[in-house]
């Protein structure tokens, strides 16, 4: 099935649609940014697009950092860290049984039990 009008299925028509809708959206932003702190005006333009972006990204790997930050042509540590500046939420990182040692994989199971 065709994604667009002329037929490609390429998606370049909604890309186009998508850089319409973003370019519409910059003179009321920046109208907006500029009241608000003017001189940081491009900084929470660009948060505002990059917030959304990563958490969106991360979801899509299902918390991967690794995953996501090659999505995104980034380094996993810029990843981490620019999540780190916009306070996205990382999740943890499951610790593998070899990282915590021989008894942990061995640890009684009755000891994570209440009973």
């Amino acid at each position: 099935m065709a994604d667009s009008a002329d037929g490609r299925g390429d998606g370049t028509s909604e890309l186009q649609t998508v850089a319409r809708a973003l370019s519409d959206t910059v003179p009321l932003l920046v109208e907006r940014l500029s009241k608000a702190r003017p001189g940081h005006i491009y900084r929470q333009a660009l948060e505002l697009l990059e917030r959304p972006l990563l958490g969106h990204v991360l979801a899509m790997t299902g918390g991967n950092q690794l995953r996501a930050a090659r999505l995104l042509g980034l380094n996993r540590n810029t990843l981490r860290k620019r999540c780190r500046e916009l306070h996205i939420a990382l999740p943890r990182e499951p610790r593998r049984a070899a990282e915590k040692g021989p008894s942990a994989s061995l640890a009684p199971s009755a000891a994570r039990s209440p009973y």
